[in-house]
């Protein structure tokens, strides 16, 4: 009776140790982070993004517009509505964004759509079209 129920000890401390080795192999290599959106705005060379930092400060990225393009991208956009919108999550990978996804509300009338200066030219504040988003979190 002894050895049964050593046995079957064993076997259920075996089982709970794939168990685990299973939840690791399927982690992602990605960390997701999301912040809220204080304003976005959008111009035809793509979008200013001011998101609310861990601290509660203002961070500002530039999106160009190629980073939007075909599958594989660099950005994301989906339309949504609720109390959470809009937010922007974005995808680590070995300390670095690797990619993002906008989450907006479509409605440019909505409160988190801005308007920029018309007459001013932006061009110089959207970074290379090949290049990764860098962000200030804290």
């Amino acid at each position: 009776m002894k050895l049964a129920t050593f046995f079957a000890v064993i076997l259920l401390a075996a089982g709970a140790l794939g168990i685990g080795a299973q939840q690791f192999e399927n982690e992602s290599e990605y960390y997701p982070k999301s912040f809220q959106i204080h304003r976005i705005y959008t111009l035809s060379k793509g979008y200013r993004i001011d998101y609310v930092t861990q601290n509660y400060k203002i961070g500002t990225f530039w999106a160009p517009i190629e980073w939007f393009r075909g599958a594989g991208s660099t950005g994301e956009i989906a339309y949504g509505e609720g109390r959470a919108y809009p937010y922007v999550t974005l995808f680590f990978k070995e300390g670095r964004v690797e990619h993002f996804r906008l989450y907006l509300v479509e409605n440019p009338a909505h409160e988190s759509w801005g308007l920029l200066s018309p007459g001013e030219d932006y061009s110089d504040q959207f970074p290379a079209a090949d290049s990764k988003p860098e962000l200030t979190l804290f």
